[in-house]
């Protein structure tokens, strides 16, 4: 696939930074889908895609699941109130332990 795209595979992992940073699209995403009003957002495509980024996550080995879920604990401090709190719980809510 990658050759199709004439992009090269080099086997790279990613680095912490990226990691980190797909935690974040993670969290922003779910706390988006979560906090955005009714009238912005339909409340059950709302719900249809987080059950769906969850199914995908689910899909994970054991170790990546744990690893975002230890990440998405971490990162949870740098948001506030609410949004904290959600962020604490999105290990749960999606299913990574």
């Amino acid at each position: 696939m990658f050759d199709e795209l004439g992009i090269k595979n080099r086997g790279k992992k990613l680095s912490m930074n990226s990691h980190i940073k797909l935690i974040k699209i993670i969290a922003d995403f779910s706390i988006f889908l979560e906090f955005t009003s009714e009238e912005q957002l339909d409340a059950d495509t709302a719900v249809e895609m987080m059950e769906q980024m969850a199914a995908e996550l689910q899909l994970l080995d054991a170790e990546d699941r744990q690893d975002i879920a230890i990440d998405l604990l971490a990162i949870s401090a740098e948001y506030t109130g609410d949004k904290s709190e959600f962020v604490k719980e999105l290990p749960e809510s999606l299913g990574l332990i």
